[in-house]
C-alpha cells in the first residue's frame, strides 16, 4: 500500500511541518507531486511528478503561435499528470495539502475511488479571507470556493488540523463522518529544557509570520505598556510578512525601540536558538482586521511548549484548545491590551511561575503534539497500519485524533 503526496511548496521556511510529515510517511509514500522541484533531498529517494507547466513546452507553444514552423507535443496538464498519478497500481490512497489544491483538481478525485483525504490547515478554511498585500482587502479566495468544496466526492475525507477547524467545515456543511481532527506534531526532546536565568531582564519572543491575525502590532503595544510600568527585558520578533513595516514603524516611534529587534524570516536553526534564548513566547492573535483570517493551528505555540517556554497569548479561535489558561501560560482576551502588558509583567517577576509553566508547557507538547504520535496517528487515518494502542494521557480532556 501506498500514498500519492499531492505536496504544496514543499520546501517554503513555512512549510517544515510538511516536511516533517512526508518524512514520517516515506516508507509508504509511492508518488511526490509538487508545483516546485522538491530538491535532491527527495527526489533521489521518491518518484516525483512535477505538476507546474514545463518551461520548454511553454516556450515552443510561444514560437509556434508566433508563426514558426515548430513540433510541439501535445500539452500534458496538470489534471493529466494528477491523473495519471492517482491510477497506478502502487497507490492505495491519496494525501492532499490544502483544501484550495483539492477544489482546483475536483475532476481527478471523481475519476477514481480510491481514497482521498484532503490536510486542511487554516487559510484554506477562511471562507472570507482578505489579501493583506496587492490586492488588499479583495478576497483570495474564488466566489464559488465553498460551492466547490461541498461538491467534492464521497472518497474525499478531510483531516483538520485542530477542532476549530472541524467547526469551519461543518459550518458549510461538510458531514461529520468525513472529518477527522490529528494535531500537527513538533520535535519534542525526552528531556525538559533547562533555562538559565534572565541576567539582564526576560527575552520575550515572537517567532511566525507578521500578518494581522497574529497581532505583532499589538503586542509590541503591550510590550511598551508593560515596559512603562517598569518591565525589565526585551522582545524580539522573527518573521517576515505584510506586517513587516508597520511593525518597523512602530518599533522606530517606540521609546523603547532599542529593546525591540526585528529579524525578519529566519530559518529552523535559528528558530530552535532563539527559543532557547528566549523567556517567554508571545503573539496577540485576534481575527484579522484585514484578512478575517484567525489560528486554525498554531505550530509556533506547540513548538514554544516543546521548548518550555511559558506562553502569553489570547483566547482566539483554537489556542484555547493548545494552551491551558494558567498551566502552561495566560491567555487573555483578543484587543485587551492592559491584560496582555500585565501577564507579561507577571511573569517577568515570577520565575518559578515562568519555569512551571514552562515545564507544564513541554509534558503537554510531549504528551500530545510529538512528532512520533502525529506520524502514528497519520498511519492510522490512511489505513497504512493498525490502530494506534490507547496510552495514558496526562491530559484526557484533548484527544490526539477525533472521529466523529
Amino acid at each position: 500500500m501506498g500514498v500519492l503526496f499531492v505536496a504544496d511548496n514543499l520546501t517554503a521556511p513555512s512549510h517544515l511541518w510538511m516536511r516533517r510529515m512526508l518524512d514520517g510517511l516515506t516508507e509508504h509514500v509511492a508518488v511526490l507531486t509538487d508545483d516546485r522541484d522538491p530538491g535532491p533531498r527527495y527526489s533521489e529517494r521518491l518518484p516525483v511528478v512535477m505538476l507546474k507547466n514545463d518551461p520548454a513546452a511553454i516556450y515552443r507553444r510561444g514560437l509556434r503561435r508566433a508563426g514558426f514552423s515548430i513540433s510541439c507535443p501535445p500539452k500534458v496538464t496538470a489534471l493529466d499528470k494528477l491523473h495519471s498519478a492517482v491510477k497506478r497500481p502502487e497507490v492505495s490512497a491519496v494525501l492532499i495539502h490544502f483544501l484550495t489544491r483539492a477544489a482546483k483538481y475536483e475532476a481527478v478525485w471523481r475519476r477514481t475511488t480510491k481514497p482521498v483525504f484532503v490536510h486542511c490547515h487554516g487559510y484554506d478554511v477562511t471562507w472570507d479571507l482578505r489579501f493583506q498585500e496587492g490586492w488588499i482587502g479583495r478576497p483570495v479566495h474564488p466566489s464559488d470556493y465553498v460551492d466547490r468544496v461541498r461538491a467534492l466526492p464521497d472518497n474525499v475525507n478531510f483531516i483538520a488540523n485542530s477542532q476549530e477547524a472541524r467547526a469551519r467545515l461543518l459550518e458549510i456543511g461538510i458531514a461529520n463522518n468525513r472529518i477527522t481532527v490529528k494535531y500537527l506534531g513538533v520535535k519534542t526532546p525526552a528531556e525538559a529544557p533547562f533555562r538559565t536565568d534572565a541576567e539582564n531582564g526576560v527575552n520575550i519572543l515572537y517567532l511566525g509570520r507578521l500578518i494581522d491575525c497574529k497581532g505583532p502590532d499589538l503586542l509590541i503595544q503591550a510590550f511598551e505598556r508593560a515596559s512603562d510600568q517598569d518591565l525589565k527585558g526585551s522582545l524580539t520578533l522573527a518573521g517576515d510578512g505584510p506586517m513587516r513595516l508597520t511593525c518597523e514603524l512602530l518599533r522606530q516611534r517606540s521609546p523603547y525601540k532599542d529593546r525591540i529587534t526585528l529579524l525578519g524570516s529566519v530559518n529552523g536553526e535559528t528558530g530552535e536558538m532563539l527559543r532557547d534564548r528566549a523567556d517567554i513566547f508571545s503573539s496577540h492573535n485576534c481575527l484579522g482586521s484585514v484578512s478575517r483570517q484567525e489560528e486554525a493551528f498554531g505550530v509556533s505555540f506547540v513548538e514554544a511548549m516543546a521548548a518550555a517556554l511559558p506562553v502569553v497569548s489570547t483566547r482566539n479561535a483554537s489556542l484555547p484548545e493548545i494552551i491551558e489558561d494558567g498551566r502552561q501560560g495566560i491567555l487573555v482576551e483578543p484587543g485587551d491590551i492592559d491584560a496582555h502588558a500585565h501577564a507579561l509583567l507577571r511573569l517577568a517577576r515570577d520565575r518559578d511561575l515562568r519555569i512551571q509553566m514552562g515545564l507544564d508547557g513541554w509534558r503537554r507538547a510531549r504528551d500530545l503534539f510529538s512528532i512520533e504520535k502525529e506520524t502514528a496517528s497519520l498511519r492510522q487515518i490512511l489505513g497504512l497500519e493498525r490502530p494506534v494502542p490507547e496510552v495514558r494521557r496526562e491530559h484526557p480532556d484533548l484527544e490526539l485524533v477525533h472521529n466523529s
